[in-house]
């Protein structure tokens, strides 16, 4: 698999991770019934670390796009200890009465742990946002030289030809 295609599957997977727990979160989990009221149990009220690595994931979906090898490396490795934490505070949920949406987002941060950890040792080799459109210029000819010559160092093209400015 190319470096480019398994950055976009890793971003993908990342947002549509991320967002199916934000997704989860909002839902019931289980109801509370006493003899006077019954009350909802959402997700996010019953654990407030989900939302913390649903945004933590967005971000890192956002950094990995703005940043470069070790950049990538630290927004990967401070994903993969948040969604970690997340795994964690589920497992240690009191589960009496709830439904099994729990368990979909335990897995939804099992995987943003897994795509996290994708970032952090597979990063190396992706393509960056400006990477496009940074080039250097040839080795053998002077960036300045060219310049005076009114050649784009950039491009690749004659120094004895000047280009034209219309």
């Amino acid at each position: 698999m190319t470096p480019g295609r398994k950055y976009l599957i890793t971003i993908a997977l990342q947002s549509i991770l991320a967002g199916a727990l934000l997704w989860v979160a909002g839902l019931v989990w289980g109801t509370i019934q006493s003899e006077l009221v019954s009350q909802d149990l959402v997700g996010s009220d019953l654990d407030s670390f989900v939302f913390a690595v649903w945004a933590v994931s967005l971000a890192v979906v956002i950094g990995v796009l703005a940043t470069r090898t070790w950049g990538r490396r630290i927004l990967g490795t401070m994903g993969a200890l948040v969604a970690g934490a997340g795994v964690y505070s589920l497992i240690i949920l009191d589960k009496d009465g709830l439904n099994a949406l729990w368990v979909f987002a335990l897995v939804l941060s099992l995987g943003l742990v897994i795509t996290n950890l994708l970032i952090v040792f597979s990063s190396k080799n992706w393509p960056t946002l400006s990477g496009r459109y940074s080039r250097s210029a040839p080795h053998e000819q002077d960036v300045w030289t060219l310049l005076d010559a009114g050649v784009d160092p950039t491009l690749e093209s004659d120094p004895e030809k000047p280009r034209s400015h219309d």
